[in-house]
């Protein structure tokens, strides 16, 4: 699917962000793609999870921690200008 989207709108996906609220659908998807991901935590999934994946043994686990973590999607709002 990301596929895609690169090549019909020429995104470059080192600079591109997946951001989202669910570990297991979200970031599993942004990792996937080789992106970027941050999670958000208004929704979904909590740091707790994320960080019990990130001590976890388990490659798949690792697959579900996010690069970044934010407490709301509002916190990225100042960035954009950058």
């Amino acid at each position: 699917m990301f596929d895609c989207i690169v090549e019909r709108f020429g995104v470059d996906p080192s600079r591109t962000l997946m951001v989202g609220d669910r570990l297991e659908t979200d970031i599993l998807f942004g990792k996937n793609c080789g992106l970027a991901t941050i999670l958000t935590l208004t929704g979904v999934s909590r740091l707790e999870e994320a960080q019990a994946y990130m001590a976890s043994d388990s490659a798949a686990a690792k697959d579900l921690v996010p690069n970044y973590y934010v407490d709301s999607i509002a916190d990225l709002i100042p960035g954009l200008d950058e």
